[in-house]
């Protein structure tokens, strides 16, 4: 049988279909990103599941160092359009599952983690290279979806009915927040500060609705990281975890 990281990865071969339908989400993220790193010194930046770079390249200066890894080599290929000229000999570009990625023990002071754990084989594995990787007070930005919280199950409710019209390549792994944040523990890393928000539940709402007005309903019932609104409706959590 085909793992599911091998599905994720011919998946994601084909990326304008998930970054158009995304982008207001891409935004959100990568805007909470920058907020929960905001203030913090870093040099050394791991972005796991990187897609296109929209989220970790802002991050890029002069004085950084950035690893972008993707089993999606197309991904990768937009990525590396991205990255400006005066920087490219600050970034690093990885073609492999993150679970088999040469990537050194204790190397990096901040890890993005952004919309993986859906994806794998195994979230406890990646959780486990992810502390093993992590310099000793770094920082995780680990995104997740809590699929056991009321509006997830709204949202799996929605993707089983949209199945027998559909049909995924594969089904996403269904994750609550206490079993990831009990992961997380097992291997020393506590959250910090978080952001929850929730992205509309029906299927096709990119199709109904501009990624622009996608994005303003979202800003305006949930507020940003610094002041989150109406954080116990959100089953969509990004952590940081130190």
């Amino acid at each position: 049988m085909t793992s599911k990281t091998a599905q994720a990865k011919l998946a994601f071969e084909k990326p304008q279909r998930y970054l158009c339908r995304r982008e207001y989400d891409i935004r959100v993220r990568r805007e909470t990103v920058q907020e929960l790193v905001e203030g913090r010194n870093f040099t050394r930046i791991l972005d796991i599941g990187c897609g296109d770079g929209s989220i970790s390249l802002p991050l890029l200066t002069d004085g950084r160092q950035l690893t972008l890894v993707d089993m999606s080599s197309s991904m990768l290929t937009l990525a590396r359009a991205k990255v400006p000229a005066e920087l490219v000999k600050h970034v690093e570009l990885i073609n492999y599952d993150f679970l088999t990625a040469p990537v050194d023990s204790a190397t990096y002071d901040l890890i993005l983690c952004i919309g993986v754990l859906a994806h794998v084989d195994s979230p406890d594995q990646i959780i486990a290279k992810i502390a093993k990787v992590l310099k000793p007070g770094g920082a995780v930005i680990l995104e997740f979806t809590d699929s056991y919280h009321f509006w997830g199950r709204v949202d799996v409710l929605f993707q089983n009915l949209w199945q027998h019209f559909s049909p995924a390549a594969y089904r996403l792994n269904h994750l609550s927040r206490p079993q990831v944040l009990r992961m997380c523990r097992q291997y020393g890393l506590e959250a910090s500060a978080v952001y929850r928000y929730a992205p509309p539940p029906a299927p096709g709402s990119h199709r109904l609705m501009a990624q622009e007005t996608l994005y303003s309903l979202t800003r305006r019932l949930f507020g940003t990281a610094r002041h989150n609104r109406n954080a116990w409706l959100g089953n969509e959590f990004i952590y940081r975890l130190e």
